[in-house]
């Protein structure tokens, strides 16, 4: 992958989407900080393309949510997986009924207690796999646009 760098030196992800070997839908962007491996995340772009930033709470702007496929330094171009499956998301312990939406509320990922609905504001994959009291799920990403996490 070719890097790009605009006239004062800034690293730019390309904007745009591609697809992996699996089929998933995957976006480059500069990574904020420290991406941890199985990790979901919000993705941004500014002028520069799209960027990382943490799950955050009572989030009003408008962003995506992918998963780092590995681990990854602040400012390197991540690969992270917006739609498709992926075995293993990092979140805080829980209890997961197949055919459950995950959300972002209040800055974690949460399993939203019902079958996934793309009216929720804040649903960005289904639960493929029931967990009990488990700290990875394994989802399938919707690659929407998300317009809000309460």
């Amino acid at each position: 992958m070719a890097l790009n760098f605009d006239t004062s030196g800034q690293l730019k992800a390309p904007f745009g989407m591609k697809y992996d070997q699996q089929g998933r839908v995957i976006i480059l962007a500069r990574a904020h900080d420290t991406l941890v491996a199985g990790t979901p995340y919000r993705i941004k772009v500014d002028e520069y393309g799209y960027f990382t930033a943490a799950p955050a709470a009572n989030q009003v702007d408008t962003y995506r949510v992918g998963i780092a496929k590995k681990a990854y330094v602040a400012d390197a171009i991540a690969e992270l997986v917006h739609g498709g499956p992926y075995s293993g998301m990092i979140t805080v312990s829980l209890s997961v009924s197949v055919g459950h939406s995950f959300g972002i509320t209040a800055g974690a990922v949460v399993d939203n207690t019902v079958d996934y609905d793309d009216a929720m504001d804040n649903s960005f994959g289904v639960c493929y796999t029931a967990s009990s009291e488990s700290t990875t799920q394994d989802v399938v990403m919707v690659p929407e646009l998300m317009t809000a996490a309460s």
